[in-house]
């Protein structure tokens, strides 16, 4: 069985078995100083300090309850902190010194550190595969002028893709708007309930400087932006070390250019043996998502989470194919065929970065995009290419200010177009952080940024799917690129039905 097909059959089973061993959203763990008792199917759960309730939860609050917890967790408040659970018998419990109040864990959850060390694994060589193809690839193009091309070539592609991706999500929210159908009574549960996490990214005070942001691709110290992974620095002392090597002409520069394209190559061979526990580790990493999230969430957000799921839909099937077809003659069903796995990985790890290393592998073996091409366009693409997100980002802005009953003009709109480009260049890679960034677009446009509370339950969902175009727009710029210098390499179709492994 090919690999593609085993990853996307760990897909569906890790789905159907999260499914199954589901997190039972009627218990809940709670721990003291002496003992762990679990509750299940209460009536009632109160939080109670000083011989006073302080705050009262139904039988359909296990998320809330765990929050509040959280909450006075948090503000160091637990110090005496009794809970009381009524049951439908009438059966009371009082728990004192409460300590920890959490979700039970199922057998879905517990086999997620599988698919953990998969990404972990895959983030690990991201980083040394960059920095060694950049600086080999550099190190061979002694004509600036070429790579100034290349990179004027590679960041116009990305703007433009970014503005029609945005363009897309503010056409769907504003013929669906999702916003207007949204109850008061859904709308002021979920800001109770998510207020906590919102309010502690709303605390990060993100903002966005184009001068700082240009400044600050510039390492201060290259080790350090290695460490921490920040690609753009990266990319930058790597394309910079690359170049002067290569107008060294020696045999030192030699044998430093030979160490780089030797590291490249074995952290390639790394990637395909890595791939082995891919189909596991899929399936941990879906079966444990649908297992503690579920889909109960989406049925209170439903037509938010459809909106977003069409733009992307005709983002990835409609936008990447009509530029695929207009700037390149590359066929648009074997262009897609080859991103199965690019695909697989990055919609269950919900990372750029930790796709990064796959979908290199993929565009010089499967695409024939020139090395030299593939480890510049890729790294920049998973630090400023975030189509997925910055559409993702136009939807829940809209979303939000619909909520709240906020009309944006044509001009708040321009406005969500510009910043939320300028936010996806800022997105880190990982999982989650276009959250942060969306706060910046609801500042631009003046929509309360706590409105950020309504979408987080199913954002981790969501995070999932926006991962796969922000994958496949990194993979279509390269073959561009490489198309319109006239150096993609044919691949027979054989070669490319082959798996990697």
């Amino acid at each position: 069985m090919k690999l593609h097909t085993q990853i996307v059959l760990a897909l569906i089973l890790g789905a159907v078995f999260g499914s199954i061993f589901h997190v039972n959203q009627r218990k809940i763990q709670i721990k003291t100083i002496l003992e762990e008792y679990t509750a299940e199917n209460w009536n009632e759960v109160s939080f109670i300090k000083k011989d006073s309730v302080i705050n009262k939860f139904d039988g359909n609050s296990q998320l809330s309850i765990i929050k509040y917890f959280s909450l006075l967790k948090n503000k160091k408040e637990i110090s005496g902190l009794k809970i009381e659970i009524i049951f439908p018998d009438g059966n009371k419990k009082i728990l004192s010194d409460v300590v920890e109040v959490s979700k039970v864990k199922t057998i879905a959850l517990l086999l997620k550190p599988i698919g953990d060390l998969f990404i972990k694994l895959l983030t690990m060589i991201a980083v040394p595969l960059v920095l060694a193809s950049l600086i080999a690839g550099a190190s061979s193009l002694s004509d600036l002028k070429h790579i100034a091309k290349i990179g004027g070539k590679t960041i116009a592609f990305y703007a433009m893709t970014a503005v029609i991706a945005i363009t897309i999500g503010l056409i769907c929210a504003n013929i669906i708007q999702p916003g207007k159908f949204m109850p008061e009574e859904n709308k002021k549960r979920l800001l109770e309930t998510f207020q906590e996490d919102a309010q502690s990214k709303i605390d990060q005070n993100v903002s966005m400087n184009i001068v700082d942001f240009l400044v600050n691709i510039v390492p201060r110290n290259p080790f350090k932006a290695i460490s921490e992974g920040d690609f753009l620095q990266i990319v930058f002392f790597a394309i910079m070390t690359g170049i002067f090597l290569s107008q060294l002409k020696t045999e030192k520069a030699k044998v430093v250019i030979d160490f780089f394209e030797g590291l490249g190559n074995a952290m390639i061979l790394m990637v395909e043996k890595v791939m082995y526990i891919a189909p596991y580790a899929v399936f941990t990493l879906i079966a444990a998502t649908v297992a503690e999230f579920g889909f109960s969430i989406l049925q209170t957000l439903l037509l938010y989470s459809l909106t977003v799921i069409l733009g992307l839909t005709i983002l990835t099937f409609v936008e990447y194919p009509a530029l695929l077809k207009i700037f390149t003659k590359f066929p648009v069903v074997k262009f897609f065929k080859t991103q199965r796995q690019v695909i697989a990985v990055a919609f269950s790890t919900s990372s750029s970065a930790a796709t990064l290393p796959v979908t290199m592998d993929i565009c010089e073996k499967k695409l024939g995009v020139p090395n030299r091409i593939a480890s510049f366009v890729l790294p920049l693409g998973t630090t400023v290419n975030m189509d997925g997100t910055a559409l993702y980002q136009a939807v829940a802005a809209m979303f939000i200010a619909q909520v709240y009953g906020f009309d944006l003009n044509l001009t708040q709109q321009l406005t969500i177009v510009l910043t939320a480009a300028l936010a996806a260049v800022g997105t880190a890679p990982v999982p989650g952080v276009g959250l942060i960034m969306l706060i910046i677009v609801l500042k631009s446009v003046g929509v309360p940024e706590e409105g950020i509370a309504l979408i987080i339950g199913v954002d981790r969902l969501l995070d999932m799917c926006r991962t796969v175009p922000n994958v496949i727009a990194d993979s279509l710029a390269c073959v561009v690129v490489a198309s319109s210098e006239k150096s993609l390499r044919e691949i027979k179709d054989e070669e490319a039905n082959n798996d990697l492994i």
